[in-house]
């Protein structure tokens, strides 16, 4: 069996993107194979999942508007997952099962991804997301006011000539290589250490 990833993973915030990829290498040697099935989502996109069940045919799928920027998935810090499974010989609605689930979200909570099946209301439980900015948006909304400033904190400017290493302990001195002073770099993560 193979993953499938149905969105555009370069839209995503960086670390993001770099945590999907650990989880669906561990996942896969578990024998878990997963679907992604929701990523960065548009203004007009959140507000057409969020007219179902009300104006709109169909079950209530999401209680965030877009308009509001209430949706993890508008600033690229979430996606959704399904559970890939062998359809010849099982009943499709098993890409939804909770066990297999369970067992991807405890690898993603591993590598410091929150889950919305932790939540108390709404839980949901095929949501997974950075949680530096907590559970909500509103740390966002405050910090930046709407995705498109958030995102541009995502590339930064090297202030000095910096290191980049090998290894993840830097304390092993495996110096990969320079980055010159001024270079714009892609950000996982910064702190008043510097910038991974």
């Amino acid at each position: 069996m193979d993953n499938q990833i149905r969105v555009d993973l370069k839209v995503l915030h960086p670390w993001l993107q770099y945590l999907i990829k650990k989880m669906i290498k561990k996942c896969n040697k578990k024998g878990l194979y997963i679907i992604i099935t929701e990523g960065l989502r548009s203004v007009a996109y959140q507000d057409s999942l969020y007219a179902k069940g009300r104006t709109k045919p169909g079950p209530i799928v999401t209680w965030a508007r877009g308009r509001d920027y209430a949706s993890q998935h508008q600033w690229g810090i979430a996606f959704d997952i399904a559970i890939v499974d062998d359809l010849t010989t099982a009943k499709k609605e098993n890409v939804y099962d909770l066990k297999a689930i369970k067992k991807v979200a405890r690898i993603a909570k591993s590598l410091g991804l929150g889950w919305g099946g932790d939540w108390k209301n709404p839980v949901d439980t095929p949501h997974l997301y950075l949680k530096k900015w907590g559970s909500t948006t509103s740390k966002l909304k405050k910090k930046y006011g709407v995705p498109d400033n958030f995102k541009k904190d995502w590339k930064r400017k090297v202030k000095g000539k910096s290191r980049l290493y090998r290894s993840k302990d830097m304390n092993k001195k495996k110096i990969k290589c320079w980055i010159p002073k001024g270079k714009t770099v892609e950000v996982l993560w910064y702190s008043k250490l510097g910038i991974a």
